[in-house]
């Protein structure tokens, strides 16, 4: 299952049926068996669905979860849906059976749970391999920041823009995977900063103004 949507989170669950998640964005995972998922954007998972209930029909059913301040009201509260029917000899139903244990639209505690259960998968025959040697340390932070823009006319207008270490994104010439498998020098550079020009509490809900600092324009193409 991939998440195409832009920015929104999304529950996934089938009527009356488990999930067995063992992938996730191409790594193996801890088998986890859930109820639902709760899968971010561009992410993708691997299950299997336990397929263990009388005939009939099942919705698949998905909705978003709204992750930002709990007075916001106005979103798009729809639900999409699909439905599972098993083969067979078998009258159906009037309607399909809509998964009772979908968790509601700002449930925290349901999506801060589903992501404690997510392990990566080790044992004796599936080993991980990490570095035992460290000689670099990083503090990385990401956020969002003020932007100065200049149009064509001269007129200079602010904005926001993401940012890591305090430094912008700017599209690089060529592209990143194309420079690597063309074995391409010149589009890799090592002077990303170790940490950001200033330390401060990131997740607090109101900085200060004195150290909200502007974006540098930099080519991260090398991240």
């Amino acid at each position: 299952m991939v998440n195409a949507v832009m920015n929104v989170e999304h529950y996934f669950g089938i009527a009356e049926h488990s999930l067995i998640v063992v992938g996730m964005d191409g790594s193996y995972v801890k088998p986890i068996v859930t109820d639902f998922i709760m899968i971010c954007p561009r992410q993708t998972m691997d299950m299997l669905v336990i397929v263990n209930q009388s005939h009939g029909r099942y919705y698949m059913a998905a909705r978003q979860y709204d992750s930002v301040r709990p007075d916001v009201t106005d979103y798009d509260k729809s639900n999409v849906t699909a439905i599972l029917g098993y083969k067979g000899d078998y009258t159906p139903p009037a309607q399909p059976i809509f998964p009772n244990n979908l968790p509601t639209y700002e449930d925290l505690m349901s999506t801060m749970n589903f992501s404690r259960r997510i392990k990566s998968l080790v044992k004796s025959d599936h080993t991980i391999d990490v570095p035992l040697n460290i000689t670099t340390r990083m503090y990385m932070t990401a956020g969002i920041n003020t932007v100065a823009f200049v149009n064509g006319t001269g007129d200079e207008r602010s904005g926001i823009g993401s940012s890591l270490n305090n430094v912008s994104w700017v599209n690089p010439s060529t592209d990143v995977l194309h420079a690597y498998y063309r074995n391409m020098s010149g589009f890799y550079t090592e002077d990303f900063p170790d940490y950001p020009p200033s330390l401060f509490d990131f997740v607090a809900e109101d900085t200060p103004y004195r150290i909200v600092l502007l974006q540098l324009p930099k080519d991260l193409s090398g991240i």
